[in-house]
């Protein structure tokens, strides 16, 4: 267990955002939430449950205590001819994870390499990428109720997954804190590559389908998101700020008909997803900057920090666009990321 008083948390956001929380605390097993719990000072102060800082953007400081799970221990649980069942660490790194996934010639993650955060986070926000989600691989959370340090396990059905949200993100926001996330992956002989996002296909079609190998797509995934998004370290940033909007398929039409070369996605039930990068780019918000916040001449959907941006300014920045593309197109984009 580790504990700082007065901590700054600019190295624990990706967008470099410079606030401070009243306590830092790290925690790796069960009793340190009960070691925790009988210190009456921070026992009486709210809990922010947070991984790496890689979806969240801080317009203040946080005055309470910040909680982060740095349990990091990898085992395999269970195999058998055609699978194998991971436990993971919620402190792991998410591209760790997958880079060792991928070395041992597992089949599950390769499409989501190269995306920021930490293990637990991913069950969180079910993160999601070049056809994949997190939710595709993941079998039970195992979880640490942060007032009492009680064990609570979900099994996939009761995580209420959906595009990028989950149980943990809705109803349990700050009351249970990962500790652990079990992934099925298939063994290289029982797997098969996804290759339902058309650019990631075409990377790829100088290899026979059939002798596609997880390391490929992995390779693949992190030149296509190193191409096309801005990279943290130098402009921070936390990913894609917006959802892909959600429509019904009556006020489809209608913007297909004024809009032939809308990229679009006819989902199962009927409804069609939209790119929000193109309502922003169509905006023409691409590239532009209201001060020290802009949105990124990479790829729309991201906004980033110029360098001494503060939360609020990027909020403010965010806020415009939605108005502008509510105005234009009809359509609010709801936020990926979480302010607090």
């Amino acid at each position: 267990m580790h504990i700082q008083a007065n901590c700054s948390l600019r190295p624990y956001n990706t967008f470099n955002i410079d606030v401070k929380t009243r306590y830092y605390v790290e925690i790796n097993k069960q009793s340190d939430i009960l070691v925790l719990r009988t210190d009456l000072k921070l026992a009486s102060l709210p809990w922010q449950i947070m991984g790496d800082g890689s979806n969240i953007l801080f317009t203040k400081d946080v005055e309470g205590v910040t909680v982060r799970c740095s349990f990091n221990k990898t085992k395999v649980v269970k195999e058998d001819q055609d699978s194998i069942w991971l436990s993971v660490g919620a402190g792991v790194k998410w591209h760790d994870l997958v880079a060792y996934t991928v070395k041992q010639n597992w089949w599950g993650l390769e499409n989501l390499a190269w995306i920021p955060g930490t293990v637990g986070a991913s069950a969180v926000q079910n993160i999601g990428a070049y056809g994949a989600e997190a939710q595709d691989t993941i079998t039970r959370v195992q979880t640490l109720n942060i007032y009492d340090g009680q064990r609570v396990e979900f099994r996939h059905a009761e995580c209420n997954f959906g595009y990028r949200t989950s149980l943990f993100k809705q109803e349990y926001t700050n009351k249970l804190l990962i500790h652990r996330v079990t992934f099925r992956l298939r063994k290289s002989h029982a797997g098969k590559p996804n290759l339902v996002y058309e650019p990631l296909k075409q990377a790829l079609l100088h290899i026979a389908k059939d002798d596609l190998k997880s390391q490929d797509i992995f390779e693949a995934v992190i030149a296509l998101r190193q191409e096309r998004l801005p990279d943290p370290k130098t402009q921070g940033n936390a990913g894609s700020f917006f959802k892909n909007p959600i429509i019904e398929a009556p006020y489809f039409d209608d913007l297909i008909q004024e809009h032939p070369n809308m990229p679009h996605h006819k989902m199962l039930d009927g409804r069609y997803k939209i790119p929000a990068a193109w309502f922003i780019e169509q905006a023409q918000w691409k590239g532009q900057h209201r001060g020290q916040a802009g949105v990124s001449a990479k790829h729309a959907l991201v906004l980033i920090n110029l360098g001494h941006a503060t939360g609020n300014e990027i909020v403010e920045l965010a806020q415009l666009i939605q108005a502008d593309v509510n105005q234009k197109f009809g359509i609010y984009l709801n936020l990926e990321v979480i302010i607090l």
